[in-house]
């Protein structure tokens, strides 16, 4: 009686650890790229110290080149006038669309992305947190919008951010209009791997955002068995990765290209809570301050998940965008 009773239980369990793997996202990271069943892709990076990040911190910071009594960096946006204007840092799930080019409807299997090279691959707070995926069917085609700047007015936001110090070239506000996107799935149940899934000898030890052995590194994001995403010749996609829930100094760099030559589509985003520009802010109060109450809610995604997933994303961002860049990344089907 004893036997069949173990014998029993460890059936039970085997077949709720198989219904957890069946409903739940799967990620891995590997060394080595995917090469099996892949439909699209786009290989290339920029190897700099750029840290185009998926982040979703506690801290807040103000945008802004002047003086505040709490934590600022860097600089706001500007206006019609090349009036800087103060602004709160966002909140940012990064993706990408892509098309599918075969000739018979396939599964999408998985997503793989690659961690990035710049100088914060992975922030202290992000090893082992959650973290998800959303699928997108894409229709309409991207216009171009270059937000007021021309070759004679020069972009009121992006790289290198400092206007009145450095020419920030026209195409660096630029943003798509025109595409629609349409939800066709959420995968969640996953965690960002762990110091020891990354080879680092236990989960306690410090480890530098800058590791050499963290750049690169591929991040494969697979679907649920029971996920029925079926591809169609001729349509396109896209996908978001997310980090589910806010924390401290939680974020991850996504290795891109900021000119990407991939034909098919273009990096996204979902940047705070999609408002553009981002609501001013006054760095000379506090961020809970309730004059800088509507601009900590545009720095920031919902607190549900339910509402966040509704924001549509797009290529607009603050203080960058992602109109000409491309992730490096895999999609498999079956």
């Amino acid at each position: 009686m004893l036997k069949a009773t173990v014998l029993l239980t460890i059936t039970i369990c085997l077949l709720a650890q198989n219904s957890r793997s069946q409903n739940n996202l799967l990620v891995t990271i590997s060394k080595e790229k995917p090469v099996k069943n892949i439909v699209a892709a786009y290989e290339g990076f920029d190897k700099g110290k750029g840290n185009t990040s998926v982040a979703f911190d506690t801290s807040n910071i103000f945008k802004w080149s002047g003086n505040s009594p709490y934590e600022h960096e860097s600089w706001g946006y500007y206006d019609i006038r090349g009036k800087e204007i103060p602004y709160i840092k966002r909140d940012r799930d990064l993706g990408q669309t892509f098309k599918f080019t075969g000739r018979e409807p396939k599964k999408l299997k998985s997503v793989t992305v690659r961690l990035g090279f710049g100088t914060n691959v992975v922030r202290p707070g992000m090893y082992g947190k959650n973290i998800s995926i959303q699928i997108f069917e894409v229709t309409g085609e991207p216009i171009l919008n270059n937000n007021g700047s021309n070759d004679k007015i020069e972009a009121f936001h992006g790289f290198p951010h400092n206007r009145p110090g450095d020419s920030i070239a026209s195409i660096r506000d630029d943003y798509y209009t025109g595409e629609v996107y349409k939800t066709i799935g959420v995968f969640s149940g996953a965690r960002f791997p762990s110091k020891t899934d990354l080879g680092f000898v236990s989960d306690t030890v410090t480890v530098s955002p800058d590791d050499p052995s963290l750049k690169g590194r591929f991040l494969r994001f697979e679907l649920p068995a029971a996920a029925k995403i079926e591809l169609k010749p001729g349509k396109k996609y896209a996908f978001l990765v997310m980090i589910d829930k806010m924390g401290a100094d939680v974020g991850f760099t996504l290795a891109n290209n900021y000119t990407g030559s991939y034909k098919d589509g273009h990096g996204i985003r979902r940047d705070g809570n999609g408002v553009f520009p981002p609501v001013p802010a006054d760095p000379g109060k506090n961020f809970t301050d309730p004059a800088n109450k509507k601009a900590l809610e545009a720095a920031h995604f919902p607190a549900n998940f339910q509402e966040r997933i509704k924001i549509s994303p797009g290529t607009n961002g603050y203080p960058d965008v992602c109109t000409w860049r491309d992730l490096s990344f895999f999609i498999e089907a079956e």
